[in-house]
């Protein structure tokens, strides 16, 4: 019986070692369901940059873009990221309503746009250092309960054109821009 204790003792200390630590990145699988039912990235993972990332806390997934945003295309933004998040960037993607129903999981999804913004400073030594800061230009965000309710194929046809600002900013759970 002595035996028991320390037997238990080593599961869980091999349980806890095999446990993913609580920041670690998101699972393959994960990323591939994002990027197959959003379609945001173009380019390979290897080939962006590292500010351009899939965040996931607890059951939401926000996805960061880089694409800066001016003033007098903040409509047309505000179009193409509601477009985006909701039917899918590319052709062969379906949004969010695809990436709920593929992973029962997530309860909301996120799309930011941000800007990368860069500080050059001298050190001690005579070099420069420099620090990188993604700041957010615009955040849409949707639930699962949301997204339930919307039709993707009427949703591609009805995202365009001058009223297409508005219109989403009634479909999606959060839509802030920075102005």
């Amino acid at each position: 019986m002595p035996r028991a204790p320390a037997a238990l003792a080593l599961a869980l200390a091999a349980l806890a070692l095999s446990a993913p630590p609580a920041d670690a990145a998101p699972d393959r699988e994960l990323l591939a369901a994002v990027q197959k039912h959003l379609g945001i990235y173009t380019a390979l993972g290897a080939q962006r940059d590292p500010t351009e990332r899939v965040v996931v806390q607890q059951q939401a997934v926000e996805v960061w873009f880089m694409r800066p945003i001016a003033p007098a295309e903040q409509d047309a933004a505000v179009c193409e990221g509601a477009r985006w998040l909701l039917t899918g960037r590319l052709a062969a993607s379906a949004g969010a309503g695809a990436l709920f129903a593929a992973r029962p999981d997530l309860k909301r999804v996120g799309l930011v746009f941000y800007e990368l913004d860069t500080e050059v400073d001298r050190n001690r030594r005579g070099r420069y250092d420099q620090k990188r800061t993604a700041t957010p230009h615009a955040r849409f965000t949707i639930t699962r309960e949301r997204a339930r309710q919307l039709d993707p194929a009427a949703l591609e046809q009805t995202l365009t054109g001058t009223r297409c600002g508005s219109l989403a900013e009634s479909l999606l759970d959060e839509l802030w821009v920075r102005r």
